[in-house]
């Protein structure tokens, strides 16, 4: 493990004085009033009045005002109680004043699944999440060799390519391999897939592959057959299109800038440079507390040069990604200590959570040949549907009975090896962040929570399971019994037909001529008792949090957006995804705020707007209750933040 030292506490550059007012003076819309004097020396403030203030506090209480007084607020309530802070008398401190015309505020964001660095585009060829067919595709990697591969025979990578949309056959092209290697016949060519899971590839690549000898044998019939080289990667590798998932993509030497390997003085420059893009993003979108979700030294290393620019204006818990399944538990437990340590001094970031990849994911391919099944951990086997797709009416058809796989996934970890480890990662303080797909995963974490609280007692250590894409009923109570924290990314929760291809045939039987929308949307169907059982496990229990898992799907962390599909189940108008899984509002600013804070030990500092806390809070451009109340919720996913103040200083303002 390389050094990485916390940065010693230094002291905050704060503008709370006449600049900050005059600052927020100029937002569209918002009218300030100054009032002359002079604050004590020693103390710099702000009153802030007119504003429609979600405090978060144990009362979910509102206010119309509030001061704030060297980073933190002192007082939170009525006008009058504020603008006594303005005042040259009568214990008047002379504050500024300013106006904020009737908008919302509420405390900062808490992102606590997110991938820090993957949230701007490095300077590579890009896709950006966009979905192309397979010209544009084409068009865009004969864009980008002259730039990033100018070389016969240098490879070229494609970020952000999207697997499970676009990809459109054309005149031209049939397939994503055909459209690479058309496009580019002298260079290796790899499409990094959004969901971090799949990637494709032209001809020059596959011919790459290395066996374990790092012996150059290519990825063809002859190696993948049984018996052969790589027979254990064929169900990953789909010849005839070039994509390969998970693991199998190891085989070909192809550049990694992935953070998750990223190192060396390239990867340095690559991210070294848009460490400003990142910090003014997640200020633009009002995040002011993040769980970096899977840690190394290198992004470990990055998060540090932020706070050194110092830009790094939210609070950061950078859980340690330290290997998964077979795994040797005290040195783990021994590494995570020393990566804790390394930062204990540090006022913004801290080390103390660990996250464990459990399972896969339920990602497939029905299309293929044969089509690619799902590896999330699932309790009952995955069925292999049998559909077409119709290239000029775009219609899906169910074209034979569906049959069952004989697999039901894979978990990462040995059952009573998951529960020492989880037991062991509690009894030494540390908060266990599990990626959790699939309803036999969720189960066996459950199990290992369990256990962990019989060993060591209910030490009050927040533990969280992330995405729970699919959670069997009796499980959903025992998420509430023993009060987990839920991370989910609630625009993965609404009706996408494209993408519910993907997942939904391969957990339920299929018959000939079913109309696919019932497969997809069957409410009497197990799948829809079980897919992100948002509501079911909050009255049950369990806590609500949020995370935008960005990059995946989206670099953008659009709170907003995951806040409305939290309230709708839904998006542009499409009909909701189990609407009986929806939540409040109340509930979706609690995830994103004081239940955020909760998560990562830090409710005492941040979360809500009450006296003594960190003054993180955000301006609105509308007010989200007013858009429930008039029955316009989907609304909720365009508002803006108009403000960002994090320990009292501004860091947004649009």
């Amino acid at each position: 493990m390389s050094s990485v030292k916390a940065m010693s506490k230094g002291k905050r550059n704060r503008r709370q004085t006449g600049l900050q007012g005059l600052a927020l003076l100029a937002l569209a819309g918002l009218v300030g009033c100054g009032h002359s004097g002079s604050s004590a020396p020693d103390e710099a403030g702000t009153v802030y009045v007119n504003a429609k203030v979600y405090t978060q506090d144990a009362q979910r209480q509102t206010a119309e005002a509030f001061v704030v007084v060297d980073g933190k607020f002192v007082q939170v309530g009525s006008r009058a109680d504020a603008e006594a802070y303005a005042a040259n008398k009568n214990g008047g401190r002379g504050f500024p004043v300013v106006d904020l015309a009737g908008r919302m505020v509420m405390p900062g964001l808490h992102d606590n699944h997110i991938h820090t660095l993957g949230t701007v585009a490095l300077d590579m060829c890009d896709l950006d999440g966009a979905p192309v067919n397979l010209d544009e595709l084409a068009d865009k990697v004969r864009t980008c060799l002259p730039r990033y591969a100018p070389n016969a025979g240098d490879w070229l990578v494609v970020n952000q390519w999207v697997p499970y949309e676009g990809n459109q056959p054309t005149a031209n092209y049939t397939t994503v391999l055909q459209a690479l290697t058309g496009a580019a016949p002298n260079h290796p060519v790899v499409l990094a897939g959004v969901d971090g899971h799949a990637s494709a590839y032209n001809a020059a690549a596959l011919a790459m592959a290395q066996d374990s000898d790092g012996n150059v044998v290519g990825l063809r019939a002859e190696t993948l057959g049984p018996g052969a080289v790589f027979a254990e990667l064929a169900a990953y590798v789909n010849l005839d299109s070039g994509v390969i998932r998970e693991h199998a993509r190891g085989a070909i030497p192809s550049p990694d800038t992935g953070l998750f390997s990223a190192n060396g003085d390239e990867a340095e420059q690559l991210y070294g440079a848009i460490l400003p893009e990142v910090s003014e993003l997640l200020a633009s979108r009002g995040i002011t507390s993040i769980q970096d979700a899977c840690t190394n030294d290198f992004i470990r290393s990055m998060l540090v040069r932020i706070q050194q620019q110092n830009l790094l204006h939210m609070r950061v818990t950078a859980a340690s990604c330290l290997g998964d399944g077979e795994i040797d538990i005290a040195a783990n437990l021994a590494e995570a200590t020393a990566v804790r340590a390394a930062f204990a001094d540090n006022p913004l970031i801290k080390a103390d959570a660990v996250k464990l990849f459990v399972d896969g994911v339920l990602e497939g391919d029905p299309f293929s040949a044969p089509p690619f099944a799902p590896n999330a951990g699932m309790l009952s086997n995955y069925q292999v549907p049998h559909l077409h797709y119709d290239d000029s009416s775009g219609a899906v058809s169910v074209t034979a009975n569906s049959e069952d796989s004989g697999n039901n996934g894979i978990v990462n970890y040995d059952a009573e090896v998951l529960k020492n480890y989880v037991s062991a990662l509690d009894g030494a303080g540390f908060s266990v962040h599990m990626h959790s797909i699939g309803d036999r995963t969720t189960r066996l974490a459950l199990d290992a929570l369990q256990v962990a609280r019989d060993r060591n007692g209910n030490s009050g250590i927040p533990h969280t399971l992330a995405h729970l894409q699919m959670v069997h009923p009796d499980d959903q109570r025992r998420l509430g019994a023993l009060g987990v924290y839920l991370t989910f990314t609630y625009a993965w929760m609404t009706t996408s037909t494209a993408y519910d291809l993907l997942v939904t045939p391969f957990l339920e039987p299929s018959v000939t001529g079913q109309d696919i929308f019932s497969v997809l949307y069957n409410a009497s169907g197990y799948t829809w008792s079980a897919v992100y059982p948002v509501e079911s496990s909050r009255l049950a229990g369990a806590v609500l949090v949020a995370g935008s898992d960005a990059p995946v799907d989206s670099r953008d962390p659009r709170p907003f957006v995951n806040i409305a599909a939290g309230v709708t189940r839904s998006s542009a108008g499409a009909l909701p995804y189990n609407a009986a899984q929806r939540t409040s509002l109340v509930e979706m600013l609690a995830a994103y705020t004081i239940n955020g804070a909760r998560a990562v030990r830090q409710q005492a500092i941040s979360g809500s707007i009450e006296s003594g806390k960190s003054a993180d809070f955000i301006v609105l451009d509308r007010n989200l209750f007013d858009l429930v109340a008039s029955g316009q919720p989907e609304q909720i996913a365009e508002t803006q933040v108009e403000l960002t103040v994090f320990a009292g200083e501004t860091v947004y303002q649009k």
